[in-house]
């Protein structure tokens, strides 16, 4: 997904990487409304084979509920932050994520009774296992908002320990260059470090190019060029280029994690930043 700088600064939502705890709660739950009220121990159930038959459905049934929350959740991560928006995020949260799904397992629970002639209302649906469903969804958001203030707590620490060592970083190196001398014909002149959008290579040179895109040749390795720099403002987005971070209009995610940075004035090649240095790169753009 393509993001511009001002969406940079907001959190980033991951997706909740829990496929296997969906599927044991949905397990755990249909087994409940399958057994709740059964004479039979659980051991006994084991062995009837409409155990089974009502199991596999009525799972069917608790894994739909629970993947809508956790898509609703993830999608509601993306345009409406707790910390920003919270009473628009609870309303959406409590209408999307579990009165929605509520409604949703009456009409699948109404016609699944349904195709076995049954009527919902003569059932002990209502009693017993809309209960345990309900509590289902919302012990599924309250494990979500926990995970999401869990997950930022762990963001906020991160990112204070990165400003941390950048603080120590910058106290330790006093020699970041203002000014960086370029060739122009037969003179030397000093570029000011803030004018330059990024240094890369072309071939078997190097070079920089500045916002208003000209290009100097410079004789400096980038490495060198890299330790001179003020990593607060410059990134090496890899082997061939450092950026800077006026330069960068947006990024766009790639397969494997990677990232493609898109800057201007821009370059004649992608600049692509490898799934190791991504997460580097994403806190460097989230100052």
């Amino acid at each position: 997904m393509l993001m511009n700088l001002s969406r940079l600064l907001r959190p980033s939502p991951e997706s909740y990487r829990d496929l296997p705890f969906r599927i044991i709660i949905a397990l755990l739950a249909a087994h409940i409304i399958v057994s709740f009220g059964e004479k039979e121990s659980f051991f006994q159930l084991l062995l009837m084979p409409d155990y089974y038959r009502s199991l596999a459905l009525s799972f069917v049934i608790a894994f739909i509920l629970v993947c809508i929350v956790h898509a609703v959740t993830v999608g509601l991560d993306r345009r409406f932050d707790w910390r920003l928006v919270p009473v628009a995020r609870a309303g959406l949260q409590l209408s999307l994520a579990l009165l929605l799904p509520a409604i949703l397992a009456f009409l699948l629970a109404f016609f699944y009774f349904r195709a076995f002639g049954l009527h919902i209302l003569d059932t002990l649906y209502l009693k017993y296992d809309f209960p345990v469903i309900l509590l289902m969804l919302v012990l599924l958001n309250i494990y979500y908002l926990a995970f999401y203030f869990y997950r930022r707590w762990r963001e906020a620490e991160q990112l204070s320990s990165s400003n941390r060592d950048t603080v120590v970083g910058a106290a330790e190196q006093q020699d970041h260059i203002e000014f960086f001398l370029v060739q122009q014909g037969a003179s030397s002149i000093p570029l000011p470090v803030q004018d330059i959008a990024c240094f890369y290579r072309d071939g078997d040179y190097n070079f920089l190019k500045t916002f208003d895109g000209t290009t100097h040749l410079v004789s400096q390795t980038l490495d060198e060029i890299e330790s001179r720099l003020h990593s607060r403002h410059f990134f090496r987005a890899n082997r061939q280029v450092i950026i800077q971070f006026k330069a960068c209009t947006a990024y766009e995610a790639l397969a494997y994690g990677k990232l493609e940075i898109k800057v201007q004035p821009a370059l004649k090649e992608p600049i692509v930043v490898s799934q190791r240095r991504a997460k580097s790169f994403k806190e460097w753009m989230q100052r």
